[in-house]
C-alpha cells in the first residue's frame, strides 16, 4: 500500500463489500458515488466536512475544468469546485446506484 500522501498515477479499485471505490478524481462528468471515505490532514478533513463532505454523502460530478483545473461537484443540493489534489483524497464507492 503507498504511503499517506503518495499519489496515484493511474485508477486504482478497491473491492469492498459495498461496490468499487476510486478517487473522486476518477469519476467523469454525470457520475455519482457515495464517499466511503476522506484521506488527508485533520486540517483538510474538517474543512471538507464543514462543506458537507463527509462519509455516507452522495456525490456527483458536473464538470471537469481543462488543465488540471479544479471539478465541480454537487454535494447535499450544493454545487462546490473543488481542486484536483483535494478531490484525489476524497474517495467514492461507485457501482451501486
Amino acid at each position: 500500500m503507498p504511503e499517506r500522501g503518495a499519489r496515484y498515477k493511474h485508477a486504482h479499485r478497491h473491492r469492498h463489500g459495498y461496490g468499487d471505490v476510486i478517487s473522486a478524481i476518477e469519476l467523469e462528468p454525470g457520475q455519482k458515488g457515495i464517499i466511503a471515505s476522506i484521506r488527508g490532514s485533520r486540517k483538510i478533513t474538517q474543512r471538507l466536512a464543514d462543506l458537507g463532505l463527509t462519509p455516507e454523502t452522495a456525490i456527483a460530478i458536473l464538470k471537469t475544468a481543462p488543465l488540471n483545473g479544479p471539478i465541480e461537484i454537487s454535494v447535499r443540493g450544493s454545487k462546490l469546485a473543488i481542486g484536483r489534489e483535494i478531490a484525489e483524497d476524497i474517495l467514492v464507492r461507485v457501482g451501486e446506484n
